[in-house]
């Protein structure tokens, strides 16, 4: 399935950029498996990926590479994973604690007019209020650490990256991050904070970022929490897969 590649390209590729996150690290081994570290103390920010044509050994290079910097990590499982995989990462204490799912929609250039509370990220300033949209969108709370700010200037340095906010009155109240790969562009960072769910505010950054990605692809693609698929579902994404998430951590 064409979009399924799409995505797994994607992914991979937003993961490679992640690897190289001042303080993080890259550990790539053949068809994009391996260990990709932004350095943050959270597992869902460090990730090993896995798939049908990893080993034992590569298993054991990864989880080595995270004990040895005492990264928090979540693992996430491509289909067709072989079995002595998934046993060696349960006999290193990772279990399952997660269902992802792969989705994608088909998008084309609209002609709306740009919505004028929607701000493309750029300079310090600019990387200030998207880290605070992710930040308190995400469950964290005021203030915002200095390394998540660095982290979101970082992810707005990268040239494949556009960042995006929705704003109010000044006050930050969604993020977003389209990473354009070689055939897709995928959406990362999309949150809202609590008090302005419910109010058709992601729908709205939504229509502006399927107009900004139509500008490098024909389809979107993005990695879902089962909570967050409802919505993704109801502006219009299909499903493409489920990816099993494993972790050590509960903090997923």
């Amino acid at each position: 399935m064409p979009e399924t590649r799409h995505f797994i390209e994607n992914f991979t590729s937003a993961l490679r950029m992640l690897g190289k996150t001042p303080g993080g690290g890259i550990l790539e081994l053949h068809h994009g498996s391996g260990a990709f570290a932004t350095g943050m103390p959270f597992a869902g920010e460090n990730y090993a990926l896995f798939d049908s044509c990893s080993s034992k050994e590569d298993v054991s290079q990864v989880l080595d590479f995270f004990a040895d910097r005492k990264f928090p990590f979540i693992s996430m499982q491509l289909p067709e994973l072989r079995k002595e995989v998934s046993e060696t990462l349960e006999s290193r204490g990772l279990s399952v604690r997660a269902e992802y799912i792969a989705m994608s929609i088909k998008i084309s250039f609209s002609g709306r007019e740009p919505d004028q509370h929607v701000k493309r990220v750029t300079g310090r300033s600019g990387a200030i209020k998207w880290a605070e949209a992710a930040w308190i969108g995400f469950g964290g709370k005021l203030p915002i650490p200095d390394n998540y700010i660095n982290f979101a200037a970082y992810l707005s340095s990268c040239s494949e990256n556009r960042l995006y906010c929705l704003e109010k009155d000044g006050i930050p109240l969604c993020s977003a991050l389209l990473h354009s790969a070689d055939r897709s562009c995928g959406l990362y960072y999309f949150s809202t904070r609590p008090e302005a769910r419910r109010q058709g505010l992601a729908a709205r950054l939504m229509d502006s970022l399927a107009g900004n990605a139509s500008l490098f692809s024909d389809n979107m693609v993005l990695l879902a929490t089962e909570m967050g698929a409802k919505m993704y579902k109801s502006y219009g994404f299909t499903e493409l897969m489920r990816v099993p998430v494993l972790s050590g951590s509960d903090d997923i």
